[in-house]
């Protein structure tokens, strides 16, 4: 359910209460012309709907509640320069293993987004198996920010990989607050992409 924005709107002929658009006649708002009205007239297919009250939500009822064996986070810190050849190696241990296992798919996935333009952000998952690139999927990511276009690039991974007969998803990305809020299904810029993942996974 939503609430529609309340206001006075104050005409050179007529003084109209209005304690929300929603209330409108249509006689009124054929003789109202306000950027405010067309706001509330696109508002739904402008910005992002949030569900607060999701079962996935629910304490008990998460993934991580659930399998909270099943899902790994792995940090490499490129930074530190004295950790960092230790963190690699670990990397493409982890990468090795994944590669020569059948049951796994090892999905890169990565964004380009150009926030002074008014250009769309595009997110890419790249899909290995078996040491061999099977599948690349890409898609528009609309005109989302970094770390959303990032979230969505990681749907597009999982939703596709969950297609495959595997028991195991390898994702690489360079954002880990994107991969974390991909298991995290509640109320955050980019819910939609999470609760699609998460149901995909608890399939």
């Amino acid at each position: 359910m939503y609430f529609s924005l309340f206001l006075v709107l104050i005409t050179p002929r007529v003084l109209i209460p209005i304690q929300s658009l929603a209330l409108l006649t249509d006689a009124q708002s054929a003789q109202l012309r306000s950027p405010l009205l067309d706001t509330e007239a696109s508002l739904l297919n402008l910005t992002e709907r949030f569900n607060s009250l999701h079962p996935e939500i629910r304490p008990g009822c998460r993934l991580l509640d659930n399998f909270p064996n099943h899902v790994s986070f792995y940090l490499c810190d490129c930074s530190n320069g004295c950790t960092r050849k230790l963190q690699f190696d670990a990397l493409d241990r982890l990468c090795h293993e994944a590669s020569s296992d059948p049951s796994t798919l090892v999905v890169a996935t990565d964004t380009s987004v150009i926030p002074s333009r008014n250009i769309q952000a595009v997110s890419v998952a790249h899909f290995w198996k078996l040491g061999e690139q099977v599948l690349s999927s890409k898609a528009l990511a609309g005109r989302a920010t970094a770390l959303d276009a990032e979230l969505f690039a990681i749907r597009l991974g999982v939703v596709k990989a969950t297609s495959f007969d595997i028991k195991c998803i390898v994702i690489i990305t360079d954002s880990l607050t994107a991969a974390r809020r991909a298991v995290d299904a509640s109320v955050h810029s980019g819910q939609a992409h999470s609760l699609v993942i998460v149901q995909v996974l608890m399939l």
